[in-house]
């Protein structure tokens, strides 16, 4: 049981990330509406944002999970 729930923050971890990275590598016609426009060329959208927070959220539960088995492995 020890070891898989560090198992299972790791894998929660990546799958975050990388839902993260997919939602932030998304062409324009799926990304929704304009939130911020930097210029004609360049804006934030909705999706943009969601993805920003899968990523933030994946690194806290990877940077979590390093945490919980650094606390396992030292006595």
């Amino acid at each position: 049981m020890r070891n898989s729930c560090v198992f299972l923050l790791s894998a929660l971890a990546i799958l975050l990330l990388l839902a993260g990275l997919v939602a932030l590598a998304l062409p324009d016609p799926y990304e929704g509406r304009v939130l911020y426009e930097v210029d004609p060329a360049h804006s934030v959208r909705t999706v943009d944002v969601g993805g920003l927070g899968l990523v933030l959220v994946g690194g806290v539960t990877a940077w979590g999970a390093g945490w919980l088995w650094q606390r396992r492995m030292i006595p």
